[in-house]
């Protein structure tokens, strides 16, 4: 395989006038070009959004017709797995103790490293390599290597798809967005062995100009406005996989005459846009080449966690369910699942598709079962050619982004998929199309859990022409859209704050209170005052959010003024995104103060703040669960290795059911992210740990757990002070517990007199603040506070009496 006409060549930048349309001039076309120059542009920013995108548009899917010769990336550039190449790379660099470019390429060189003659590609690669080195002057042989192999590992997997021919072109190389640096360097390689590259990012060149700060290796064009757009010109399409003529392809999809255009469309109120007619929507146009304005929502959450509010949800959706059975035009609704075709029906279409031929000359395994699938007629079939020809091009754009989302996937999985969907297109299709004149569109209500394959089904709906609404007044089951869809290209999101576990769709309306005029306003100066820009909260106003604890770095002095002061006073306290940052607390008090009464009086004064739980001795926590027990709760984790809500919900082991809604959630919620902090010394068993923390967390005393009920987070701060004045350690589930807390933003104290070391043996020594104080005390007990005098100038009395009892006491 060879890169290059002229293996002596040097590469050299042309200038273009017109970089969109002289990228794509073959060689002999480009005027005084001797077959050493290329085109290395970067187009940063516009002039004018909609010129640049639909320019950008037009390129991507022009040069997408040079089949093999052209090579895209969108954000990055996936690194490809080759096991036999990392091993020989590493086994020749495993001796590398210079760095230096030349004697590095040398050992490439030797070994065979480079994906075609040495002579072809090691002058570039030694280039980029200076260029690298240049710029990182404290890198280290471990770098190297791994930088180095990077861009092997790229090379061997595009060289030999962009020069197996050979063409009028250059290989051409389209990246566009943000760019990591070693994507750049690689950008820069190909240049140097001779592709046309354009990098575009309407945003920012200060990840391109890290790399190459003097515009050595490209030129820049630049816009005077930078912005990032929400749904890039350039996305994925399907290539042909040889060079072909720019001016005549094959279809994968054979389509003839009009093709309805369905638009996707955005509403302030879907409950009522979706019974707008389609001839009354903006954007509509009728025969003979319709274009059809769309809706697809997804509903998620309910707005409100009070009872009305959930009763009218309900209602919304019953009366909405009753309006569109009455409508003459198609309406079906599918509830927690969708029924798999038949056997037979599906052994039929496989039958059909066996016998079937495809009509294409050349494309991928995926393009010609596609063609294939077309030719076999398994489609519905309707006398409206428009019509038709968007069943057959949304089959195919709807396989597109199945393929996209399970990348990877074989060709029989695809066709097994491919089969299962056009099993559910029969059977609705009917339904929905009964009278179709592109006056209305019909319409799909899914309610409740929804799976993959499930999805795929409702986006090629909507992609024919269907108003599709999905509701779920759970937030956390719209996970499946946003695996597949997460950029909203083929749905909308409408996302209330407010979560309720899912009911039966509604049978009947419910009787809905309604509130008076007063109790309105009343809220809507809520509204206004307990923002949090203000300072204002009422009470357990965010008692359905997360707490996000930032630990405060403080001096022993700081530790005791802050100690008492409520979340809201404290530094760093902000409200955001429905989290509550809590400054808390976290410490550990080595040692005494010379003398004993104030080491007490600082003790007395942190222990006797509201809502404190002291602990005396340790280790603290009774383990009321067996080996058994423990082992047996691994059942309620996911295979993502996190807790299971529905399982633990009805485990034996489950005590919280009694507590609020929102409190279970959130204790739930920071056992997950307990999980999977890393924070432990030693944890060994990662599996036995998770166990572990569930457990502990599960059988926590009482009187912890009420720190955590009443713990309002902009107010007061619950406090546990654990005093250790022996030579005891914290257990495992001690140190789980103390984690536990501080990840939910409680306040927490350690007195250890004697200066021996007891959580520093369990969790990491960054997570709390350190203080010595300069005297050591051995087996000094903790003294009964309960005849304090009420007057503070006796204070100073009585603990120098105690001290001194202390002393006779034990010496």
């Amino acid at each position: 395989m060879k890169i290059s006409r002229n293996r002596d060549r040097q590469i050299v930048l042309k200038q273009s006038k017109d970089i969109y349309n002289d990228l794509l001039l073959p060689l002999k076309e480009r005027p005084r070009d001797n077959g050493k120059s290329v085109f290395f542009y970067r187009i940063i920013g516009f002039n004018n959004q909609t010129e640049f995108i639909n320019q950008t548009t037009l390129l991507h899917e022009r040069l997408s017709n040079l089949g093999s010769l052209y090579l895209y990336f969108i954000e990055d550039i996936p690194l490809p797995f080759n096991k036999n190449l990392t091993g020989g790379i590493n086994n020749a660099l495993a001796v590398l103790n210079d760095i230096q470019a030349d004697a590095l390429c040398d050992i490439l060189a030797r070994d065979n490293l480079f994906p075609t003659a040495a002579a072809e590609i090691k002058g570039p690669f030694k280039t980029v390599l200076a260029q690298y080195l240049k710029n990182e002057p404290s890198v280290n042989i471990s770098m190297v290597k791994n930088f180095v192999s990077k861009l092997l590992l790229w090379l061997h997997e595009h060289i030999p798809q962009l020069y197996q021919t050979n063409s009028p072109w250059n290989p051409k190389i389209l990246y566009y967005g943000d760019i990591k640096k070693h994507c750049v360097y690689y950008l820069i390689l190909l240049s140097q062995i001779g592709c046309d590259v354009l990098y575009i990012n309407p945003c920012s060149d200060s990840d391109y100009s890290k790399v190459d700060n003097s515009n050595r290796f490209s030129m820049l064009m630049e816009g005077s406005i930078k912005v990032k757009l929400d749904h890039p010109p350039v996305k994925a399409i399907t290539k042909p996989t040889e060079p072909v003529n720019l001016d005549a392809l094959d279809q994968v999809v054979p389509v003839t005459g009009h093709t309805a255009v369905v638009k996707l469309k955005s509403s302030s109120d879907i409950f009522r846009d979706l019974l707008l007619p389609l001839n009354k929507r903006s954007g509509y146009l009728g025969n003979p080449a319709p274009i059809i304005p769309v809706y697809f929502y997804r509903h998620i959450g309910i707005n409100a966690s009070i009872d009305s509010a959930v009763d009218e949800y309900y209602n919304t959706l019953y009366r909405l369910d009753k309006t569109l059975q009455n409508k003459p035009n198609g309406f079906i609704r599918l509830t927690d699942h969708v029924a798999m075709p038949g056997n037979q029906a599906i052994a039929l279409y496989k039958s059909k598709l066996g016998q079937a031929r495809t009509t294409l000359l050349h494309g991928s395994e995926k393009e010609l079962l596609i063609n294939k699938i077309i030719n076999a007629g398994i489609l519905p079939a309707t006398a409206s050619q428009p019509l038709q020809n968007t069943i057959k091009t949304a089959f195919k754009e709807t396989i597109d982004l199945f393929d996209q989302t399970e990348a990877g996937s074989s060709l029989s999985k695809t066709e097994n998929f491919a089969l299962k969907l056009i099993g559910w297109i029969n059977k609705y299709f009917a339904a929905l199309y009964k009278s179709f004149d592109f006056q209305d569109s019909p319409k799909i209500l899914y309610y409740g859990n929804i799976k993959c394959h499930e999805a795929y089904l409702l986006i090629y709906l909507s992609k024919i022409g269907c108003d599709v609404l999905y509701v779920n007044s759970d937030v956390q089951k719209d996970h499946v859209f946003k695996q597949i869809d997460p950029e909203q290209n083929h749905t909308k999101l409408i996302q209330h704050e407010h979560s309720a576990a899912l009911e039966q769709f509604p049978q009947h309306e419910r009787t809905v209170r309604k509130a008076t005029v007063a109790y309105n306003a009343a809220r809507e100066i809520e509204q206004v005052i307990y923002t949090g820009d203000v300072g204002l909260f009422k009470p357990w106003q965010f008692e359905h959010s997360l707490t996000k604890p930032v630990t405060l770095k403080t001096t022993y002095d700081e530790l005791k003024i802050l100690w008492r002061e409520e979340a809201k006073i404290r530094p760093e306290f902000k409200v955001a995104d429905n989290n509550v940052y809590v400054p808390n607390l976290f410490a550990k008090i080595r040692g005494t103060h010379k003398e004993l009464p104030q080491y007490w009086h600082d003790y007395r004064e942190l222990a006797t703040a509201g809502n404190t739980y002291v602990i005396t001795s340790v280790p603290f926590t009774k383990v009321s669960y067996s080996k058994r027990d423990l082992y047996a709760s691994a059942f309620l984790f996911n295979s993502s290795g996190l807790i299971d809500r529905e399982k633990l919900f009805q485990s034996e082991f489950y005590r919280f059911s009694y507590l609020k809604t929102a409190l279970q959630e959130f204790i739930i919620n920071k056992t997950d992210e307990l999980i999977k902090a890393d924070v432990f010394i030693n944890s060994g068993n990662d599996k036995e740990l998770r166990l572990k923390i569930l457990m502990a967390v599960l059988t926590m005393d009482d009187r912890i757990l009420r720190l955590i009920e009443t713990f309002d987070f902009p107010a007061e701060v619950p406090k546990l002070i654990i005093y250790d004045g022996t030579k005891d350690i914290f257990s495992d589930e001690d140190a789980i517990i103390i984690a536990f807390l501080n990840l939910v933003g409680i306040d927490i104290a350690i007195f250890t007199p004697t200066n021996y070391n007891n959580l520093e043996l369990k969790l990491k020594e960054e997570l709390l603040d350190v203080h010595q104080l300069p005297a050591v005390q051995l087996d000094l007990p903790v003294p009964d506070f309960a005849d304090l005098p009420a007057e503070e100038n006796k204070l100073s009395a009585f603990l120098n009496n105690v001290s001194q009892k202390i002393r006779r006491k034990f010496h």
